[in-house]
This record gives C-alpha cells, sequence and structure tokens, in this order.
C-alpha cells in the first residue's frame, strides 16, 4: 500500500465527500435468463420426404452437371406447415396462397412451362384446394404431380428434366 494512503472496509465507510469524487460503477449485469429446452416437434413425414428430395436432386446435381441448373431453379414454397396465428397472418398478406404446392422446378421442358410437385407423406391425401390448383395448373401448361414419398418425386423430377415426363404420365 502506498504511504499516505487510506484504507477503508467498503466505499460505505468512506466520507461521503471521497465516494462522491469516485467514478460510478454500473451495476452488475443481470445474467440472462436461459430458454427453456427446446419443444419437441411432432413428427413429420411429409417434411422428412420433402428434405429427402431436396438432397437426391441435389446430389444428382454435383454428379452430373446436365441437372446442375434444374436443380438449383428446383425450390420448395412454404405454403404449409404449422405456425402460429400471428405468421399465418403474416404469410397470408405477402401472398401465400391455400393449395399452391410444395416444390417447383422453373424450368421449362418438352412443352411444359414448369413442375409442380405437391410432396405427401406414404399414406397422405392432397386437399380440394390442392386438386385445384393441380389441375388448374395442368390447364395453363405446367406439369403438375401428387407424389408420395421422396422417390416418387424424384423419378417424376429426373424424367421432367431428362424430357420423358411421358413415362410418368399417368
Amino acid at each position: 500500500m502506498p504511504k499516505g494512503a487510506l484504507r477503508y472496509r467498503s466505499v460505505d465507510d468512506m466520507p461521503a465527500g471521497m465516494r462522491a469524487r469516485l467514478p460510478s460503477v454500473p451495476k452488475t449485469p443481470t445474467l440472462p435468463v436461459l430458454p427453456s429446452a427446446p419443444k419437441v416437434k411432432r413428427d413429420d413425414p411429409e417434411h422428412r420426404e420433402q428434405v429427402d428430395f431436396i438432397q437426391r436432386v441435389d446430389s444428382l446435381a454435383l454428379r452430373d452437371p446436365r441437372y446442375a441448373r434444374a436443380a438449383k431453379r428446383t425450390f420448395a414454397i412454404p405454403n404449409g406447415g404449422r405456425r402460429s396465428k400471428a405468421e399465418a397472418g403474416r404469410l397470408k398478406a405477402e401472398g401465400v396462397r391455400s393449395g399452391v404446392h410444395d416444390l417447383f422446378c422453373s424450368v421449362a421442358r418438352s412443352g411444359f412451362h414448369g413442375l409442380y410437385i405437391e410432396m405427401k407423406a406414404l399414406d397422405g391425401r392432397p386437399s380440394e384446394n390442392q386438386i385445384e390448383w393441380l389441375t388448374e395448373s395442368i390447364d395453363e401448361g405446367y406439369a403438375a404431380f401428387v407424389c408420395k414419398g421422396a422417390q416418387a418425386a424424384f423419378d417424376v423430377w429426373k424424367a421432367y428434366v431428362d424430357g420423358n415426363l411421358r413415362e410418368v404420365w399417368r
């Protein structure tokens, strides 16, 4: 301790005039409250099938460059899913439409403007709105399919990109 220095047990023991000259020290910040454990999401087989489909498309594009452009131009349309009412309202205001299919390939082939795929789990069924959208899409010159599972969707997508869609058209 330097010569002539005063020693106090705490700041409260100092004279008021000396305490007033001390720089203010911010209070110790409170620690953030950790969020609770994430909620376990319900099993979503349609989501898993769609992820599997996209992985197959991307994998094929890496192995065979003929599919790269079509893979890049194949994307999900996030219309369905479980959302809060606020999020659903926000998306509806942005233009989300009921019945629009899950996936779209924006590459023209064999006289079609593009390919819509409505992905379903192996035991899934399309809604009335989805059937209406599919019918209208075909009427407008698009290829459109309801596919049960990733393999069916991949087979349709590959046939479409190869220009052999008539092989899978039923």
